[in-house]
C-alpha cells in the first residue's frame, strides 16, 4: 500500500506541472490584440491552450454570411513567439471531375456461313462525373509577408479549418530538457462585425 501510494505521489509531481501549466493557459485569448475601436467583437469560437513549440494544431470554425471576421494569434507568456506564427485557412470542398472509366465487351464472330467462330474482347471507353473532397487553402499567411491577422468576409455560411504552426521561441533547445519551458499559451482570437453594406438601399 505504502508503494503503491508513492507510485502514485511520483506520477502526480511529473504529471502535475503540465496540468497546472494548462490550466494557467486557460482564457489567455482575452490577452491578445483586439480591434474592438473598429467594431470589433470577440467571437465565442475564440480559443486558448497549451502547445508544444514546433506543433501544428487545427482548429475548425463555423463562419456565416456577410458577417466580417478578424483571426489573430498571440503568447502572452512568449511574446517572442508573437509575429512568428505561421497559419493557413483552409475549406474542404466538394468538387465535380469527370473521370475515365474503361469497359470491356465480349463480342462473338461468325463466318460468312453465320457459323461460330470464336469471342473478341472489346474496350469502350467513356466519361463518368463524380464528385470528390478536396482541401483548398482559402489564406496562407506565408504568402501574404507573414501577416500575423487575416481579416475577411465570407459570401456564404461555410466550414473553415484553422491550421497553426506553433514556433520555437529563441533560444529554446535541447539543453533546456523537455520541461515546461517547452510549451506555449496561445490564443487564437477570432473577432466579427456585420460586414459593410455597399449599393444604394431604400
Amino acid at each position: 500500500m505504502k508503494r503503491l501510494f508513492t507510485n502514485l505521489f511520483l506520477v502526480a509531481l511529473v504529471t502535475a506541472p503540465g496540468a497546472l501549466f494548462s490550466q494557467n493557459c486557460r482564457d489567455i485569448v482575452k490577452y491578445c490584440s483586439h480591434a474592438k475601436r473598429d467594431g470589433f467583437l470577440r467571437n465565442g469560437q475564440s480559443l486558448s491552450g497549451a502547445f508544444v513549440e514546433g506543433d501544428t494544431a487545427e482548429v475548425a470554425i463555423i463562419v456565416y454570411k456577410d458577417m466580417e471576421y478578424r483571426m489573430s494569434l498571440c503568447s502572452p507568456n512568449k511574446g517572442q513567439l508573437d509575429g512568428k506564427f505561421e497559419f493557413q485557412v483552409v475549406e474542404n470542398i466538394t468538387k465535380p471531375t469527370w473521370k475515365e472509366v474503361t469497359t470491356f465487351e465480349i463480342e462473338e464472330k461468325y463466318d460468312e456461313y453465320g457459323d461460330f467462330v470464336g469471342e473478341q474482347k472489346i474496350e469502350k471507353k467513356s466519361r463518368r462525373r463524380v464528385y470528390q473532397k478536396i482541401d483548398v487553402v482559402r489564406y496562407d499567411n506565408k504568402k501574404d509577408e507573414d501577416a500575423q491577422e487575416f481579416i475577411f468576409v465570407s459570401d456564404k455560411t461555410r466550414k473553415l479549418t484553422i491550421k497553426v504552426y506553433i514556433p520555437s521561441a529563441e533560444g529554446d533547445g535541447e539543453s533546456q530538457g523537455l520541461g515546461a519551458e517547452t510549451y506555449a499559451c496561445v490564443g487564437l482570437l477570432i473577432e466579427h462585425q456585420p460586414s459593410f453594406k455597399t449599393g444604394f438601399n431604400r
